[in-house]
């Protein structure tokens, strides 16, 4: 039972995580900001590691927000080891998709990267933030809600 204090602390943080982000979006309606972030599409065998956030119904590819000075493949790395715990420098993410979009009432500018591994990695989500990961088809990952830059890549095509 040593779980349990940790099991609630996760459920707040996600409770957090899940009110703040309705916060920034009626926010984000007021102001109509520009927001830059990068994506990491991580593969392996012919599938494609979509995560599970907790804030939203939508899938994702491992990746968030630049931050000030950051260049995009930097900010990909960064956000792929925090949120998985795959570690990846920058110079072997292939930049393969920038886009901007109306989303959530701001206009995000996001470059979507692909790393390609030869074996399976050691994945670690923490919970929080992000509730789940794990490897798709591409054709079923396109069956599930997704955020319109995942959405975007995986139609233009691509594969492992």
């Amino acid at each position: 039972m040593t779980d349990g204090p940790r099991s609630l602390l996760d459920g707040l943080w996600r409770i957090a995580y899940w009110l703040a982000f309705r916060l920034l979006r009626c926010w984000w309606f007021l102001r109509r900001p520009h927001h830059q972030g990068a994506l990491v599409a991580v593969w392996h065998e012919g599938r494609v590691l979509m995560l599970t956030p907790s804030y939203r119904k939508t899938l994702d590819f491992p990746g968030g927000g630049r931050r000030r000075g950051e260049g995009a493949a930097e900010a990909a790395a960064r956000e792929l080891a925090e949120e998985t715990g795959i570690r990846a420098a920058p110079t072997a993410l292939a930049l393969t998709l920038e886009m901007t979009v109306f989303w959530h009432w701001r206009y995000d500018e996001v470059a979507v990267f692909e790393l390609r591994l030869a074996e399976p990695p050691a994945i670690r989500v923490d919970g929080r933030e992000i509730v789940a990961a794990r490897f798709m088809a591409p054709e079923a990952a396109l069956a599930a809600p997704l955020s319109p830059f995942v959405r975007a890549y995986l139609r233009a095509g691509a594969v492992a």
